[in-house]
């Protein structure tokens, strides 16, 4: 499969997309999450809720990962299928939570992977729609579920 210039610069910037997004979680930058997504964004987050629009999706996360002491999101190189301005991407995910004070297992960790709907905007590429699907856990789910306020 021959690529043009297009497709190149196109397939590095939806790369950085998804570090954009694993940094945002992991650095807890909120505001910068948000930039991420379209005006209509859908995020199917399974048990974890299905949120529409960047600032549902935004509240959805933050409050996933409140009280957590580290979080570390890997995502792995991504299958990406190039439509014009938009794209299909799927990408491999490890992700790590740590939670000292848990009261059993201080960690909860799983490998997934995220099916995206990606479109370019004047902004650049953003999600259109984004699911997380599980493919295995280890520890404690109850990790993720914050501290008492």
């Amino acid at each position: 499969m021959a690529l043009d210039i297009q497709a190149i610069s196109d397939r590095i910037e939806i790369d950085e997309l998804l570090v954009r997004y694993s940094r945002a979680l992991d650095y807890r930058d909120f505001d910068a999450l948000e930039t991420l997504f379209t005006a209509e964004a859908q995020f199917d987050g399974g048990s974890l809720g299905k949120p529409v629009g960047p600032s549902a999706i935004r509240a959805m996360i933050e409050g996933t990962l409140t009280g957590l002491d580290a979080t570390q999101h890997l995502v792995a190189k991504s299958l990406i299928e190039l439509d014009g301005d938009s794209a299909q991407v799927r990408t491999y995910l490890f992700s790590q939570h740590i939670r000292k004070d848990a009261p059993g297992l201080d960690y909860y960790m799983l490998g997934a992977e995220y099916c995206d709907q990606v479109e370019r905007t004047a902004d650049g590429w953003k999600f259109a729609a984004r699911r997380l699907d599980r493919m295995w856990t280890v520890g404690d789910r109850a990790v993720i579920a914050g501290r008492p306020h």
